[in-house]
């Protein structure tokens, strides 16, 4: 990689376990915020009347990630994953992966193809699941998403 080479969106790729080799559209919602309490307000002052505010890291959180993959003939594992995450609605009961999750990464690639940026994905589950809308004349591919 150059020194100061721009990165492209389009140059990327997104694996699960068991998911690494379907045909990713689009992925969105990498985010990580810290969550901080006392930055906002001071929590006392000090001589000369000086207000004291002071953000402390309470936590952190990520972003719902959204994945969209190509569908093709005869490949139900992003449906498969989907049920899995969750217990069966009428009878309920536990789920099909007793809870288990996968692990996976989302990497950009620069002009050389080579692996410019990472984020490690761990604890993943699908929380909800979404087909494209059918059409007829529609030109569109058809297109699984999960968050």
């Amino acid at each position: 990689m150059s020194d100061g080479e721009v990165l492209a969106c389009s140059k990327f790729y997104v694996s699960f376990d068991g998911l690494e080799d379907l045909i990713v559209k689009k992925v969105s919602g990498i985010s990580i915020t810290l969550e901080t309490a006392g930055d906002s307000t001071p929590f006392g002052v000090t001589k000369d009347g000086k207000s004291q505010i002071q953000a402390t890291v309470t936590g952190t959180s990520n972003g719902k990630l959204t994945v969209e993959y190509v569908a093709t003939v005869d490949d139900r594992r992003v449906l498969d994953w989907y049920e899995d995450c969750h217990s069966e609605p009428i009878e309920g009961g536990g789920s099909g992966n007793k809870g288990e999750r996968k692990t996976g990464a989302i990497v950009l690639y620069n002009q050389g193809g080579e692996e410019a940026a990472r984020w490690d994905i761990t604890g993943a589950m699908c929380s909800s699941y979404a087909m494209s809308g059918f059409e007829a004349g529609a030109t569109d591919l058809a297109i699984e998403t999960v968050e």
